[in-house]
């Protein structure tokens, strides 16, 4: 698995129109689902900036999320343009190795 999180800062009178279109069943998790390597989108509200989220895109791999922007080009730039009003800033903070499941180290003393 691949994660992908982007960082973004909202304008305040578009914070929940940004919720619905960069959530797991917005406009943007519906054009990912398009692809067969995209798993889910998952969406985080900073506890005490309420104008910070992070967004987690998750794919089977790197290689599926590249074939996407390739092949879903047109469509990608169109809805970014349609929804850019939504923010201030957009971040890209990194690709990371993700499992599907986080299993925390064994005791030791177990």
């Amino acid at each position: 698995m691949i994660e992908i999180f982007y960082r973004y800062r909202v304008h305040p009178a578009q914070v929940r129109a940004f919720e619905h279109a960069y959530g797991p069943s917005g406009p943007w998790a519906k054009l990912f689902a398009e692809h067969p390597g995209f798993r889910r989108t998952r969406l985080f509200r900073h506890a005490r900036d309420p104008a910070i989220y992070v967004t987690v895109d998750v794919w089977e791999t790197k290689a599926d999320w590249d074939a996407f922007r390739v092949d879903f080009s047109r469509e990608y730039a169109a809805l970014d343009r349609r929804l850019a009003m939504l923010k201030i800033e957009e971040h890209v903070l990194g690709f990371y190795d993700g499992t599907e499941e986080y299993r925390p180290p064994r005791d030791a003393r177990a």
